[in-house]
C-alpha cells in the first residue's frame, strides 16, 4: 500500500512542479513595448503587405491580468493600400517571457505582448487583438499577429514575421512607467 501512496505523491509533485513552471512562463512582466516595421499576412486569397507603428504599456492588473495599462498606449496599422485602423483605447496589455525567446539587447524581463483594444478602422467603430514579438536584434525574428474587426473581420494575420522593422521590449524605468 505504500508504494501507490508513493507513486501519487511522486505524480502530484511532478504535477505541481509542471504548473509551476507553466504559470512563471505566463507571469505578468512590467514594461512597454514600441516599435513597427511591415509584414506581410496571407489574407485575401494572396498576400498584402501590413505596415504598423506602436509604443503599448503593460496592464497593472485591475479586473483581470493585463487591465489598467499605463499611457500612452499608441498603435496604427495600414493595409490594403488604404485601409487604417488607429488605436483610440488599449483595454488590455499583458506581457510574458518566454523561455524560448532571447530578445536582447537591451534587456527586458519580457518578449510578447498580447493586447487588446478599441479604435476605428476607417474611421468606424472597430476592435483589435493582437500578438506582437521581440525575439531579439535586427528584428527579422520579430513577429505579429493581428485580428481587426469593424461589423466583419477585416485583417486577420497569424504570427507574421517582419519583412522590415523592429519590435522592441523595455524595462520600465522612473521615466517612462
Amino acid at each position: 500500500m505504500d508504494k501507490p501512496l508513493g507513486k501519487a505523491v511522486l505524480c502530484a509533485g511532478a504535477a505541481v512542479a509542471a504548473l509551476v513552471t507553466i504559470s512563471s512562463a505566463w507571469a505578468h512582466e512590467p514594461g512597454r513595448m514600441t516599435g513597427g516595421g511591415s509584414f506581410f499576412c496571407p489574407y485575401y486569397g494572396g498576400f498584402q503587405r501590413v505596415t504598423h507603428g506602436f509604443e503599448l504599456h503593460c496592464g497593472t492588473g485591475g479586473a483581470f491580468e493585463g487591465a489598467d495599462p499605463a499611457e500612452p498606449n499608441n498603435l496604427e496599422i495600414n493595409f490594403s493600400g488604404g485601409d487604417n485602423f488607429h488605436l483610440t483605447t488599449l483595454t488590455k496589455g499583458l506581457c510574458s517571457d518566454d523561455a524560448a525567446i532571447d530578445q536582447k539587447p537591451p534587456v527586458a524581463p519580457f518578449d510578447t505582448f498580447v493586447g487588446e483594444g478599441t479604435g476605428t478602422f476607417n474611421g468606424q467603430p472597430a476592435t483589435i487583438s493582437f500578438t506582437f514579438v521581440d525575439a531579439g536584434e535586427p528584428g527579422t525574428a520579430d513577429t505579429a499577429s493581428v485580428v481587426i474587426t469593424s461589423g466583419s473581420t477585416v485583417l486577420s494575420c497569424e504570427a507574421s514575421p517582419l519583412t522590415f522593422g523592429n519590435h522592441q521590449a523595455h524595462r520600465l524605468t522612473g521615466s517612462n512607467q
